[in-house]
């Protein structure tokens, strides 16, 4: 049996660079994976739109997909519209996990944060801000609060959790709160997926207030790769035995750890 297709299920603007990024990881997954096939969709009125691509599946007779969020902010919770959208469809969808706050966003953030002290030219850093986007799930906040601590105990300097709204103010304050502790060297790791508009304003926000760096967005990375397809191979079990798939207590301790 054919294993089921993967739709990356992407939100945020109609934007070439954000485009561009969705097609980088979408291209090295599929780089990756030749046995599987792969798609992008979006949500929120950017082409391709889920209901097309879904469509499309059906047309070339494809019997089941899983559904990946691609949530960086969000641990359980999905989109309410893509329940309503599976119940509808003419083909077999399961909803993965979103790829969440998991814990090797931290291995990411650590090359990125590299790669912006050496765009730089900075040597080191006495501050750490983890700056992530408003509207994640109860769950995904407590995590990104952990992940924060991590990071902190991890290169023993204090880190700042920064949650947007999207106009840069809480990034802003953040490195202003370091600051005025009298750190002078600090650095801000983005938990953002693709340079949308409001990674940039929270990027903008945090040169303006006294960073020496700013990360570049996740993007397409071998560890973001290997966590679609953790989550799709979690899907896909669902496909597998028709019941839904439950997070078990065991699993979100595993997560928080």
């Amino acid at each position: 049996m054919t294993a089921p297709a993967i739709v990356l299920v992407a939100d945020g603007p109609d934007d070439e660079a954000v485009n561009s990024s969705l097609r980088s990881i979408t291209h090295d997954l599929a780089e990756t994976r030749p046995d599987l096939r792969i798609f992008l969709a979006r949500v929120g009125g950017a082409n391709p739109s889920l209901e097309d691509v879904v469509q499309s599946l059906v047309d070339h007779e494809v019997a089941e997909a899983v559904l990946v969020p691609l949530d960086l902010v969000s641990a359980a919770d999905h989109r309410g519209e893509l329940d309503s959208f599976c119940h509808s469809a003419d083909i077999h969808l399961a909803i993965s996990r979103p790829i969440g706050p998991a814990s090797e966003l931290l291995n990411i953030l650590d090359e990125r944060v590299r790669e912006a002290l050496h765009r730089g030219g900075a040597l080191e850093i006495d501050g750490l801000i983890l700056a992530a986007p408003a509207g994640g799930d109860v769950r995904g906040s407590s995590l990104l609060a952990r992940r924060a601590r991590q990071w902190s105990a991890h290169h023993r300097i204090p880190v700042q959790l920064a949650v947007e709204e999207g106009s840069g103010r809480s990034t802003a304050a953040a490195v202003a709160s370091l600051r005025s502790q009298g750190r002078r060297h600090i650095a801000v790791g983005s938990v953002y997926l693709t340079p949308t508009p409001a990674y940039y304003a929270s990027a903008q926000a945090a040169l303006r207030a006294g960073a020496i760096a700013v990360t570049s967005p996740i993007g397409q990375t071998p560890h973001l790769r290997q966590l679609i397809l953790a989550r799709y191979a979690f899907g896909a079990m669902e496909l597998l035995d028709g019941t839904p798939t439950q997070l078990s207590a065991e699993v979100l301790e595993g997560e928080e750890a």
